[in-house]
């Protein structure tokens, strides 16, 4: 199977992080239509958005949660899906908490990093402790957040290093600190720019501005 990604995405890592996770072969092919225009993406993904998943019978699947939906069902071992029914309506919970706030505030921040408008960032930051907090008390008694590994982990992953990203630091988050030594046990995510490089949490669009600023 391919799975089209980008580097700077948080969904297409979290979706590489489960493949890894699992032994899953797969050949990653980097994309950013917005930035390259190659089509081979849009061929695809009428939207062109990573992460893409073709099968090896041509069939595509879109949508981080939902390629983890069905690399979960067709690859149960090792699972990344608690098998309590609440604890799965956990995961889908903090990995929707990951998907929808965290995205959208990260796109502030930068938003305000790039205009220069300090304001913007500084609401930016308030609303991150926020969620950081959530993150924190819902780890309280627990090594992983639902018990064992599973797919809330690796969404968090992705942006728990904004920590230090935005200079708030894992001071008043001992237990996302704990958590983060754990997760970078976990090869799959130790070999992940998501783990490895906090920058991999700028937006594309904003990683570009960045690089040509610099």
């Amino acid at each position: 199977m391919k799975l089209f990604t980008f580097a700077t995405s948080p969904y297409a890592r979290k979706v590489q992080m489960m493949l890894d996770y699992k032994g899953i072969a797969y050949e990653p092919i980097e994309r950013c239509y917005s930035l390259d225009r190659n089509e081979d993406l849009r061929c695809v993904n009428e939207r062109a958005e990573v992460p893409t998943l073709v099968l090896d019978d041509g069939r595509v699947i879109a949508d981080s949660s939902i390629i983890g939906e069905y690399l979960e069902d067709a690859f149960p071992t090792p699972p990344l899906f608690p098998r309590h029914p609440y604890e799965r309506a956990r995961m889908r919970k903090l990995d929707d908490l990951c998907d929808r706030s965290f995205d959208a505030v990260t796109f502030g921040y930068f938003f305000g990093e790039l205009r220069g408008n300090p304001a913007m960032k500084d609401a930016a930051v308030a609303e991150f402790r926020t969620l950081f907090e959530i993150l924190e008390r819902e780890l309280e008694g627990r090594s992983f957040f639902c018990g064992d590994l599973s797919m809330a982990d690796i969404a968090a992953v992705c942006h728990v290093p904004l920590l230090r990203v935005t200079g708030i630091g894992f001071m008043d988050f001992p237990r996302l600190d704990a958590w983060m030594m754990r997760m970078r046990e976990i090869p799959a995510v130790r070999s992940s720019t998501g783990a490895a490089n906090s920058s991999a949490s700028i937006p594309p669009s904003f990683r570009t501005a960045e690089e040509i600023r610099a």
